[in-house]
């Protein structure tokens, strides 16, 4: 038995943030239904597209039934309605004020349904003079001080690889309607409005960042691969590639020195602790670099670990996928691709040993499940449907 059972999900979410939250839904059991308008989730046509499937839509949408509605018309509206009535989640990422046009505001379904969880993802949030503006991940990194504090000294911020805010959203979104369903489930509360936003997200991200600022005024600066309140942390190029290393604390700075065959700088009063070494980054830095020139990176780890010293191999992608500690923790799976193949998606990020994940089906192609939803799940006919068609409401 999956923790979800039994709970019923309406996503109307697009892009990244709202569905995966979904996807975890799908992952913990949940039914979810994934509402389209009829020309799909905008991210269906971002790149890479292989065999006219988005590998962006594919990461965030497994095990979900998938139909279209439009939301425009008063037939769309009348099947939104019958679905709100028997769901127990809803997530939508409209801005408010789009989100009250098309009848995904909490006053309207709260009427439809009381007990219904509505889950909102926005990007500056709700409130205030940017409540209506879209927002991406990248224009997040943006506004909110990671793309100022991330990239090489002098050479322009950059943006983090991954779309951490997003997925961070996602991931927060399902906290918070997960931790609605069970205040619901005490009895504390019938349904309520979950509000979640990328900028929240974001600004909690910070973590430390925010605390140095409002502590001691420290605005981060773009120092790499570097943390700028520990040093030496951070990639060396080795004879074939990268390795990081660290000196979390004195005791692996001796270490490491050692391990590096520069044992006196590890004695070195200069940089001796953390403040003395984060004061001569730069000279400490020059000092240590060309040693990392004299091995490969696999023989640096093997040193390092030896040393007990704080170390990885930096990896891209490919390398990440095929490591064996992926497969020893679940994190490729794969699924029937529909077309005689496999699919190979990234895997649950959580394990549970009562009720573990069971991610499911592959992502569906759009409207794949309209006919079947219509039908099975709400009775309509298949002269109501053939109607829908001709009125566009699917």
């Amino acid at each position: 038995m999956t923790a979800l059972a039994g709970i019923k999900v309406l996503d109307l979410s697009r892009v990244l943030a709202g569905p995966s939250c979904g996807q975890l839904f799908a992952d913990m059991g949940a039914d979810v239904i994934k509402i389209e308008d009829r020309e799909g989730d905008e991210n269906r046509r971002w790149l890479p597209v292989v065999d006219s499937r988005s590998a962006n839509f594919m990461s965030v949408n497994r095990g979900k039934r998938g139909m279209t509605l439009n939301l425009k018309s008063p037939r769309g509206q009348e099947i939104l309605s019958r679905l709100v009535c028997r769901s127990d989640v809803l997530i939508e990422n409209f801005p408010p004020d789009t989100a009250a046009r098309l009848g995904l505001n909490w006053e309207t379904l709260s009427a439809i349904n009381e007990n219904l969880i509505h889950l909102s993802i926005t990007g500056y949030g709700s409130r205030g003079p940017l409540r209506n503006r879209p927002g991406y991940d990248n224009m997040l990194q943006a506004f909110s001080g990671m793309m100022a504090m991330t990239g090489e000294g002098d050479a322009g911020p950059a943006r983090l690889g991954p779309s951490v805010i997003d997925m961070g959203t996602g991931m927060l979104a399902f906290a918070g309607a997960c931790a609605a369903l069970l205040a619901r489930a005490q009895g504390r509360a019938k349904g309520q409005h979950v509000e979640a936003s990328l900028l929240q997200t974001a600004v909690a991200q910070l973590g430390y960042h925010f605390t140095a600022y409002t502590m001691a005024g420290v605005v981060p600066q773009r120092t790499g691969s570097a943390v700028w309140h520990i040093v030496p942390y951070q990639a060396f190029r080795t004879s074939d590639g990268w390795v990081l290393a660290g000196a979390t604390n004195d005791a692996a700075w001796v270490r490491l020195a050692e391990a590096i065959g520069m044992a006196a700088l590890g004695t070195n009063p200069l940089y001796a602790d953390a403040r003395g070494r984060s004061e001569r980054r730069e000279e400490l830095i020059a000092l240590i670099s060309p040693k990392f020139l004299d091995h490969s990176t696999e023989e640096w780890v093997k040193r390092l670990d030896a040393a007990r010293v704080p170390c990885s191999p930096v990896q891209d992608v490919a390398q990440v996928i095929a490591h064996p500690q992926l497969a020893a923790i679940n994190m490729v799976h794969e699924v029937d691709d529909g077309r005689g193949g496999t699919l190979k998606l990234a895997g649950v990020p959580l394990n549970m040993s009562g009720t573990p994940a069971q991610p499911g089906r592959r992502p569906p192609e759009l409207g794949e499940h309209t006919e079947s939803v219509l039908r099975d799940d709400l009775g309509y006919s298949s002269e109501q449907i053939a109607s829908m068609r001709a009125e566009e409401a699917i």
